[in-house]
């Protein structure tokens, strides 16, 4: 999987566009997203102030793109279940 696909995958599953950041736009606030740094790929969570917590580091885009979809699918059914 690559970030386009990744993107796909999220819009089919209805996650909301401001809750993720696939390296396109600055980083906001309570995001989840990936950064691409030399051969690395980076999953993050990102905090208040502009601070950002690494979860784990790949060398591969897509084993980043999956963990990242597990985590938004949580997050997701989190939402929904506290509805």
């Amino acid at each position: 999987m690559n970030k386009n696909d990744l993107k796909d995958k999220l819009e089919s599953l209805g996650i909301e566009n401001n809750d993720y950041n696939l390296a396109e736009k600055p980083f906001r606030e309570l995001e989840m997203g990936l950064i691409k740094d030399t051969n690395q790929w980076k999953v993050y969570q990102s905090l208040e102030k502009a601070e950002i917590n690494i979860i784990e580091t790949f060398e591969n885009e897509s084993d980043a793109c999956e963990l990242l979809l597990k985590y938004l699918v949580m997050r997701k059914n989190r939402k929904e279940r506290n509805r």
